[in-house]
């Protein structure tokens, strides 16, 4: 999937009708003392503009389900011929960049884990990185995340196995303008996600690393050295251990 600026980096696939699920969406705005309706089209309108938490959000509901097949799945097992609508959520146009402000991503999961409890959506896709979850575990780990937990990394950052067993991400850049390429080669993949998980959730929470440096790991001895590489939103990742 092209994750183009135009679409919404975040859709709720459903099995619904889109004519139902717009009926449903509009009871459920006329209604919500979460969501201030500012804009809404005809009576029979499949999109609107609403208000939450002080922040404007567009959702439009298109009966054209995005096409998952190639998409990265997390306890997601759903039939896609059974989604018959989809709802998409945009940042609104005077928040257009804020991706990049923790605050403003928290309010797009809010709204995104709101409507879909209430619409009984089946998935949820993260565009930037290509991530379709299961509903249920989108929603548990968004709620975690709101409640104080970590940062839903396995629903919204992708990672891929580069050469030599070493790790990239895709979709850290949109919400922190910077990816990550992780080089250890004396440590199993389950581990070095561990450590990689924890970067990425420090990053999206407190921005891009701007300087090298170095910090120690989870284990004695071990040191991890991050090194944002000059003129590129890539951010060079080394974990090593000393045998001392």
């Amino acid at each position: 999937m092209d994750c183009k600026t135009s679409l919404a980096p975040l859709a709720l696939l459903s099995a619904k009708a889109a004519a139902e699920t717009s009926a449903m969406l509009r009871s459920l705005l006329d209604d919500s003392p979460d969501f201030a309706l500012s804009h809404i089209g005809a009576p029979n309108a499949s999109s609107f503009e609403i208000v939450y938490q002080g922040v404007t959000f567009r959702l439009a509901v298109n009966a054209q389900v995005d096409d998952i097949i190639g998409l990265k799945k997390i306890f997601c097992n759903i039939d896609t011929t059974t989604l018959r609508s989809c709802v998409e959520v945009h940042l609104g146009d005077h928040v257009a960049g804020g991706e990049r402000v923790p605050a403003i991503i928290q309010g797009l999961l809010g709204v995104a884990r709101k409507l879909g409890m209430a619409l009984g959506v089946n998935a949820a896709v993260w565009r930037p990185a290509d991530i379709v979850s299961g509903f249920e575990y989108f929603s548990e780990a968004v709620s975690d995340y709101l409640d104080g937990g970590p940062f839903p990394v396995m629903a919204m950052v992708n990672f891929n196995a580069a050469l030599g067993g070493n790790i990239e991400s895709r979709g850290l850049e949109f919400l922190a303008g910077q990816e990550l390429h992780v080089v250890c080669n004396d440590m199993d993949q389950s581990d070095l996600m561990r450590r990689v998980v924890r970067i990425v959730h420090d990053i999206a929470i407190n921005g891009p690393i701007q300087d090298s440096v170095r910090l120690d790991g989870i284990e004695p001895g071990e040191k991890i050295d991050l090194r944002p590489s000059s003129g590129t939103a890539v951010l060079n990742v080394a974990i090593s251990i000393s045998d001392a």
